[in-house]
């Protein structure tokens, strides 16, 4: 039997409540294969050893923040496309949506979170 393979997500969030909230959400959502780093530098990491369908990126993070991610995304060849980026922020919205390409960003959503909205960031 070829059992088809799980989304696998990677969230980047410093904060263990958030990281818990994501969790719980995808939990309810669906069977995902999801994957945690709670600083930039492991997300990194993350996104060359796991290649991620999904990720969710914190803006402000310790050691590399967000917009650094964004760039190993963009740049680096060990780290492939993850399929939607959706960045996690609790500050004003930084980009307008013309300006999210340029970022490499799909969706931005704005912490605190309802299930819906993470729902909507991920798969709308």
């Amino acid at each position: 039997m070829n059992e088809q393979a799980k989304t696998r997500i990677l969230v980047i969030d410093d904060e263990e409540s958030i990281r818990y909230a994501v969790d719980a959400g995808l939990d309810f959502l669906g069977d995902y294969d999801v994957h945690f780093a709670e600083d930039g530098a492991k997300g990194i990491e993350g996104l060359k050893t796991l290649s991620p369908d999904l990720v969710l990126v914190d803006l402000v993070l310790p050691t590399v923040g967000g917009m650094g991610i964004l760039e190993a995304i963009r740049k680096d060849p060990d780290i492939n496309r993850p399929d939607r980026v959706v960045l996690m922020t609790g500050h004003s919205n930084p980009f307008d949506e013309e300006h999210m390409d340029d970022v490499g960003i799909d969706k931005i959503l704005s912490k605190p979170f309802k299930l819906e909205q993470l729902k909507s960031a991920l798969f709308d």
